[in-house]
């Protein structure tokens, strides 16, 4: 491996708030990201996060798998499993994978489905996220007829005593709270998709 990987514009796949990502040039399956600045806050929650819940984010199945540090002409980056579907294509934010209008019966149900195995694992791994960005979820494909929820995106709390990591019944309740404030954001924003029957089968 070279000492300092270089990262071209060929390679970039886009910037949000706090850092810049790019594909992995050596490993596609991955992606690094730059933090905008060195003490990037939002960047900096996200690590003490996934270093205090180690052993519980290991087998996550929703969030994206982390690599370690790695020196690029860019400065120093993140690298992490890049979401990528079984064809190899890259997979799609999830505004992106739910249409605004009326969903055939075939979306319909595949929609059903990825949201209801959303919910089960959510609620099962109590992943400990701060806001409603649905950007911070990419739909993957892994098999024909099989997609699932990856979660990328502004993971952790900025609490300077986050009773969340270490007491199992506050995650608990903090992940209800944060999971039916989704259903209700999807709801309003995508109501052709949310119905009332399918926001009721979602709320926790």
């Amino acid at each position: 491996m070279p000492d300092v990987l270089i990262l071209t514009d060929e390679l970039f796949i886009g910037t949000g708030d706090h850092q810049a990502t790019y594909i992995n040039p050596i490993d596609r399956a991955k992606c690094i990201k730059i933090p905008h600045t060195p003490d990037d806050g939002d960047v900096k929650k996200e690590m003490r996060y996934r270093r205090i819940c180690k052993d519980k984010l290991e087998n996550s199945v929703l969030i994206t798998k982390y690599y370690g540090l790695v020196e690029t002409n860019k400065g120093w980056g993140h690298v992490f499993e890049r979401v990528i579907n079984v064809d190899g294509s890259p997979g799609k934010h999830l505004n992106d994978f739910l249409t605004k209008g009326t969903p055939s019966l075939s979306e319909m149900e595949v929609i059903t489905k990825l949201m209801m195995n959303f919910k089960k694992d959510f609620l099962r791994e109590k992943i400990v996220i701060v806001d409603n960005d649905i950007t911070n979820f990419m739909v993957q494909q892994i098999s024909q007829n099989e997609y699932r929820i990856r979660i990328i995106d502004n993971i952790g709390t900025p609490a300077f005593i986050p009773f969340v990591y270490y007491f199992e019944f506050i995650a608990t309740l903090k992940c209800q709270r944060y999971w039916n404030y989704l259903v209700g954001w999807l709801q309003s924003h995508y109501p052709k998709i949310f119905n009332e029957e399918l926001t009721k089968n979602l709320k926790a």
